[in-house]
């Protein structure tokens, strides 16, 4: 079931009529009582109408009305996270990456396109990654990192971080971008290489 389309049915209400009441709603969506709208506000992580209806109403938020999925009983959001490439000059995002999360605002999360096959054959040029910088690397984890001109990837082994290539244990002072919490692969043609 799409949590989604509650809550966009609730949303249409609210366009055809801002004033309307949750009882109101309940009862054009045939619901037994006015405490399921609240239980499908709540599934979307919305803390109740009033935050709903200003999420509706004003045009700027019309795309924070989450699309909710139910996989294999896990509820799940589609997130916007900000992509990044692998060049360390461009501090800005390049474009967008959208994500399945179970929380509808995760903080810390965002995308990286890898740039280099150098880490062949765990991550390939074109490799898009999911960064957690809130999670803290735990034992066989993929970690993203920063040195001065270049980013790095290593796997947390014995409690250290070291290249997967060589197992060298790599620097202390590098700095701790994230965990990689996914991986998706791209395989592109020559040309567009």
């Amino acid at each position: 079931m799409q949590y989604s389309n509650y809550l966009k049915q609730i949303a249409a209400l609210i366009k055809e009529d801002p004033s309307i009441s949750v009882r109101q709603i309940a009862a054009e969506l045939k619901f037994a009582d006015s405490k399921s709208v609240y239980y499908w506000l709540e599934k979307g992580n919305i803390s109740g109408i009033n935050e709903f209806k200003r999420m509706v109403l004003t045009e700027k938020d019309q795309q924070a009305i989450p699309f909710v999925l139910d996989i294999n009983d896990e509820v799940r959001y589609l997130v916007d996270l900000p992509l990044y490439s692998w060049n360390i000059d461009q501090i800005s995002p390049i474009s967008n990456w959208y994500y399945l999360h179970n929380s509808s605002q995760p903080r810390g999360l965002f995308a990286i396109q890898v740039g280099t096959n150098e880490l062949n054959p765990w991550f390939a040029k074109n490799d898009l990654l999911v960064i957690s910088k809130e999670k803290e690397p735990e034992e066989g984890s993929w970690v993203l990192l920063k040195s001065p001109n270049k980013y790095l990837i290593g796997k947390m082994i014995n409690k250290q971080i070291v290249n997967p290539n060589s197992l060298e244990i790599l620097p202390a002072n590098l700095k701790t971008l994230g965990i990689i919490l996914s991986q998706n692969r791209f395989f592109l043609a020559k040309d567009q290489q």
